[in-house]
């Protein structure tokens, strides 16, 4: 008689399997800067009376909507951890006003689907991200602006909105502002990358402050993702070695992978443990909050109307923020987002950038400047880079997919394999864009002695 497991087990024991190519997938997703858009079922609560109580906070006085256009922020199938609307508000100040304004707001609120809430609640996904927005962002920006001695303070996200349901996020649409993302595929330029490390340095700086003043500020921001006992860290293990494997076959099969095949197939056993050790602050270093998926789908950049310069950065997606070395967001940035040119031949200048602006910002909060030196972060960064090549193994194919290499997850059985019997992380690793860039990469680590 065949076994009759309870829908709590079959949803564990798929989650368990599913865990890291799902945080895989959430790296492809088109977030805030997507111009995708489809079909979208608007809930009953997203009307015109929640959208003008939270216009009438902003500005801080009654305001009537007239219309707005409700859209899904991304495609469907790019965003697999939270549902996004994208809104075009048209409102008057006065109920005989003339004048109509509008504002961009985009809403994020929580999935449908019982794998995808358990995977959100594993890693407070959620909580993490609304507590940096509403609270977290906000006191940093206090001290950001204290420092500033010419007004010239600039916001490290998109602006939030309170609103009084719990289960959403609002924030102003860094689009209407002329934010725009830029193209993962290619990478990003030199100026592109000068812009995201020195916003990194100025968030790192910022959370120093706030620790020294509020050590419990960071408590909601420890390490979920790479979890080092319970369930968590059994499910992230499996899917993780089982990612790295699926890897490890391809370079079997690739002309000219061969000789990296087996080099990989040693670091499976032990990876996990060293991306744990990785991820854990630091005894006598220095620890920041850390962005931790600082790629190019998590900002945007602006240009100057004049001259077609990128002048700003803004970093969005803050639901695997934790509290560890800061060159984790630099190898995690410099292997996923940069351009073949930037990639190794740029990486000590734009360490010095990062260095430069850590420095300064430090001074300027009325820390010492020199709590982490120069060879302090290129001694990290070196320690680290082994976080570098694991990020790269997993989940770099995603983030250089195009949508012909994404396997449709509706295809999706219980034994976590596709309709025609194959792993999905195999037709991501088909990638012509990632098998070129993983071969500089192996070939760079190698070099490095690290495989």
């Amino acid at each position: 008689m065949a076994r009759s497991f309870p829908r709590c087990h079959q949803i564990n024991t798929l989650y368990g399997a599913m865990r890291d190519i799902l945080i895989i997938f959430v790296a492809i997703s088109g977030k805030m800067g997507s111009t995708n858009v489809g079909e979208v079922t608007i809930p009953p609560w997203l009307n015109y009376e929640f959208v003008a109580e939270i216009l009438s906070e902003r500005k801080d006085k009654q305001i009537f909507v007239t219309d707005m256009d409700v859209k899904a922020a991304v495609g469907r199938g790019d965003n697999y951890l939270s549902t996004l609307y994208r809104i075009t508000v048209e409102f008057i100040e006065s109920k005989d006003g003339n004048e109509v304004n509008k504002y961009g707001l985009v809403i994020k609120t929580l999935p449908d689907g019982e794998i995808l809430q358990k995977l959100i609640h594993d890693i407070q996904g959620f909580e993490k991200e609304l507590q940096m927005y509403k609270i977290t962002l906000p006191a940093m920006y206090l001290k950001m602006m204290g420092m500033s001695t010419n007004g010239n303070f600039h916001p490290l996200s998109a602006r939030y909105l309170p609103s009084k349901r719990k289960d959403t996020i609002v924030l102003e649409d860094l689009q209407h502002l002329g934010y725009k993302m830029a193209n993962r595929h290619t990478g990003l330029d030199l100026e592109h990358c000068k812009l995201t490390v020195r916003a990194l340095a100025r968030l790192h700086a910022a959370s120093v402050a706030l620790h020294k003043t509020d050590p419990s500020s960071i408590d909601m921001y420890s390490e979920l993702m790479f979890a080092d006992t319970g369930e968590q860290r059994e499910n992230m293990e499996k899917s993780f070695q089982s990612n790295l494997n699926v890897l490890v076959s391809k370079l079997d099969e690739w002309p000219g992978y061969e000789p990296y095949a087996n080099k990989i197939r040693k670091l499976v056993p032990t990876a996990v443990d060293r991306i744990i050790k990785c991820t854990k602050p630091r005894e006598g270093s220095l620890n920041v909050l850390n962005h931790g998926d600082c790629w190019t789908n998590n900002m945007m950049f602006h240009y100057c109307p004049k001259t077609g310069e990128v002048d700003d950065v803004r970093l969005i997606d803050f639901q695997l923020v934790r509290f560890s070395s800061p060159v984790l967001d630099l190898q995690y940035f410099l292997c996923t987002s940069t351009n073949d040119e930037i990639r190794f031949g740029q990486r000590d200048r734009l360490l010095r950038e990062y260095h430069a602006e850590l420095r300064d910002t430090l001074e300027d909060l009325k820390l010492d400047p020199q709590q982490y030196t120069l060879q302090q972060l290129n001694e990290d960064f070196e320690e680290n880079e082994i976080f570098g090549l694991l990020m790269v193994c997993t989940y770099l194919s995603a983030m250089l997919a195009t949508s012909i290499d994404v396997p449709d997850f509706s295809e999706l059985k219980e034994d976590f394999m596709l309709d025609d019997g194959t792993h999905p992380m195999e037709k991501l690793l088909e990638g012509k864009r990632f098998k070129e860039v993983l071969y500089t990469f192996l070939h760079y680590y190698e070099n490095k002695g690290l495989i």
